[in-house]
């Protein structure tokens, strides 16, 4: 509920203000602060690809928004338990 990681492909300075956009969710909108943020170097079969991964800490959530952040973040939690007990189920097998 405080913060996140990120990975994007634009450079941010650590300091910067930025927004966290769920359009997929209601749209809501999260203010932000970059707390830190490093390249990264992806290495495939073709050229190599440059990625940045960055940590960033919300600002006060507004009230009205809260609610959003706390189902979207309950129904991603609910996804990854899942995927959990998949993986776990295919393991006993």
């Amino acid at each position: 509920m405080s913060g996140a990681a990120v990975i994007h492909r634009s450079p941010i300075k650590p300091g910067s203000a930025c927004t966290l956009i769920f359009p997929s969710h209601g749209g809501f909108y999260i203010p932000c602060e970059v707390i830190r943020s490093v390249v990264q170097v992806r290495r495939g079969p073709s050229l190599p690809e440059y990625v940045f991964r960055s940590a960033i800490q919300f600002n006060p959530i507004p009230p009205e928004q809260e609610p959003s952040l706390r189902e979207f973040l309950q129904i991603q939690i609910d996804k990854l338990r899942e995927k959990q007990q998949e993986a776990a189920a295919r393991q006993a097998e």
